[in-house]
């Protein structure tokens, strides 16, 4: 007992220690952490992509296993199912851009052209203002301070160069970081299952008391990841197409691009179909306001349908997340950390909801079992 309470006293005073430690060199523990930060962003952004490719790869792995069956063809598996899953990833994008830029281009020539009067009004304001052609010339030359102005352009070229090579360099770094996360996510699909042996074999040996409830957890949170993630696709994919095709039908326009906006938008939860159709509302009465407010009036039904049929069915099930704690998500992730927050927290308040709903009906049997055991027979 005595050796036990040394033990708790000593354990008490080495952590006032670490406390008083991280508190006085708190400034430099913090460059520290922001340091070790910066330099893992891109194996960070490489284990996000490789968790999203790694939802296509298990069912490209699948089809692969049940088309060639040979022992042979299996060592074939993961690369063929690797190169498949970013393949499917850069046609998605190429189809995107491909309904996107031309219509696009088609709306901003819409749009100068339809505005090319005010710049004409402008261009007659100049021409016949009295003013302006008194002060054009009035205008002398010998009056012109030529040293504070090469001084000027000596500051300015100099801050425009400053300006190109930060840019540059902007630029240098994000193409770094991408190319390392791209490779740092295949090595990642190549090698999960000898890592997820190894962090397995980790937790047994450091953490074998708590092994399968931390396994338990990890796995609800890669369920509940995982089924928004695939979910929210899927509901964003038929709300896009359902957009274009009614669009098609009401003859609208721009409805490939107005398609594309809502289904991208409905990828963020709550808002993200309101944001989609007040870009298609914007876009659309730019051509014609009556086309807009049948817009409207088209999109508001479609997203009910969305919101009470295809929602529930396609995400809600799959998240099981009631819809007041899915808008405490997007509100907290939102102010916290924008569009990226909001998709980030849906999931996760999904995920701790599930632990905390199996742990509180655990504890309720728990406590009935114990107060029916107490009762005399």
């Amino acid at each position: 007992m005595k050796q036990y309470i040394n033990r708790r006293h000593i354990s008490l005073v080495l952590a006032l220690f670490i406390l008083y430690l991280a508190i006085t060199y708190w400034e430099i523990i913090a460059k520290f952490i922001q340091t070790i930060f910066s330099a893992t962003i891109p194996l960070i952004i490489g284990g996000i992509v490789a968790y999203i490719i790694n939802l296509l790869l298990k069912q490209y792995e699948y089809l692969y296993s049940y088309l060639f069956k040979k022992p042979s063809a299996q060592k074939f598996r993961r690369p063929v199912g690797i190169v498949m899953s970013y393949l499917t990833i850069i046609l998605i994008i190429a189809v995107v851009f491909a309904l996107v830029i031309p219509e696009l281009i088609t709306c901003v020539k819409l749009l100068i052209a339809n505005h090319s009067h005010i710049i004409n009004h402008f261009i007659d304001y100049f021409e016949h203002n009295s003013d302006l052609k008194g002060l054009i010339n009035s205008f002398d030359i010998n009056k012109i301070q030529w040293d504070k102005i090469g001084k000027y352009l000596t500051s300015g070229v100099g801050g425009t160069f400053r300006t190109v090579i930060s840019t540059a360099s902007s630029v240098f770094s994000a193409a770094t970081t991408a190319i390392i996360a791209f490779f740092f996510s295949i090595y990642l699909l190549i090698y999960k299952e000898m890592l997820q042996h190894q962090f397995t074999k980790l937790l047994s040996t450091y953490f074998s008391r708590y092994h399968s409830q931390i396994i338990r957890v990890l796995k609800v949170f890669d369920e509940s990841y995982s089924n928004y993630i695939v979910g929210q696709c899927k509901d964003a994919a038929i709300l896009g197409i359902s957009c274009f095709i009614g669009m098609t039908i009401l003859r609208m326009p721009y409805a490939s691009m107005i398609g594309v906006v809502t289904a991208f938008g409905a990828l963020i939860p709550i808002i993200g179909a309101i944001l989609g159709a007040s870009v298609g509302v914007v876009i659309i009465f730019a051509v014609s306001p009556l086309q807009a407010g049948i817009f409207l009036i088209f999109i508001i039904l479609l997203q009910q349908l969305d919101n009470r049929i295809t929602y529930p069915l396609v995400v809600g099930r799959s998240i099981g997340l009631p819809s007041v704690w899915v808008f405490a998500a997007v509100i907290i992730g939102g102010g916290i950390s924008g569009i990226l927050g909001m998709m980030f927290t849906v999931p996760l308040f999904a995920a701790l909801y599930k632990l905390l709903s199996a742990d509180t009906r655990n504890r309720i049997t728990i406590k009935k079992e114990n107060e029916s055991g107490e009762q005399p027979s």
